[in-house]
């Protein structure tokens, strides 16, 4: 499997939202040029990532999984993450549409990975907040004190809905689960003090923690801010999100 980083943080570690780095375009690339090795990796790399991080009873994905199962993170014998985070989930379901659109459908591994992604649909759908249509920091905990709706991860999560829909991947109900999230992300894009969007309540980067604590821990953040570091996390998503509910 293709290390998330060469950092050493990250020796022997897969993320699921590092397939959305570079598997989309190579599925891409494949297609273009007709490179049958393209798909393969690609497909190979997902159902890796998937059948040591996806939990098959909640249908989310755990945020990552170290293959030496040795970091402080690390369940000592599954080597996952103790967490389905948001963000890397909203990765994921991108980078599993984005696949699905350009993968030929009699490529071996094709049905797999569009069952996977009909899988997380349905994870994703159950841990939608019915109030807002917002998802939260830490996926399937919502009502943990401390935990707070993601902007970052809804606006991808929206984007890899609406184009299932789009594509025939996922049925037409899901498209009340992407509206639903859509009127409720737009609730946290303000006006800055120059006029122009300023996003809310976003994680700033982070990789594997090593609890529910210590991911709760990590405060949301806005961007633009009068002062520290500029998180631009957040203006991704929006962008994803509108490309598909706008057009």
């Amino acid at each position: 499997g293709y290390w998330h980083s060469q950092s050493d943080a990250n020796k022997n570690v897969m993320s699921v939202d590092g397939i959305y780095m570079a598997h989309p375009f190579l599925v891409k690339y494949g297609k273009m040029f007709n490179d049958q090795d393209c798909f393969d990796i690609a497909a190979f790399q997902t159902l890796l990532a998937a059948e040591h991080s996806f939990n098959i009873s909640s249908k989310l994905p755990y945020h990552g999984w170290d293959y030496s199962k040795t970091k402080p993170w690390a369940n000592p014998i599954t080597g996952t993450s103790s967490q389905p985070w948001s963000r890397s989930t909203g990765w994921f379901s991108m980078a599993l549409v984005d696949i699905l659109e350009f993968l030929p459908a009699s490529h071996k591994d094709y049905k797999t990975i569009l069952y996977l992604f009909q899988q997380l649909a349905e994870g994703i759908k159950e841990n939608q907040n019915s109030a807002t249509g917002m998802w939260y920091h830490v996926l399937d905990k919502q009502n943990v004190p401390g935990n707070y709706p993601e902007s970052s991860a809804t606006g991808m999560i929206i984007y890899s809905i609406k184009k299932g829909v789009n594509l025939e991947l996922l049925n037409k109900s899901y498209d009340e689960v992407a509206i639903k999230g859509w009127r409720g992300l737009q609730s946290f894009i303000t006006l800055y003090s120059d006029g122009r969007p300023q996003m809310n309540s976003f994680t700033p980067g982070m990789g594997c923690k090593n609890n529910l604590e210590d991911y709760l821990a990590v405060r949301p953040v806005s961007c633009p801010t009068p002062s520290g570091t500029q998180h631009p996390h957040g203006y991704c998503a929006v962008l994803m999100a509108a490309s598909v509910m706008e057009n």
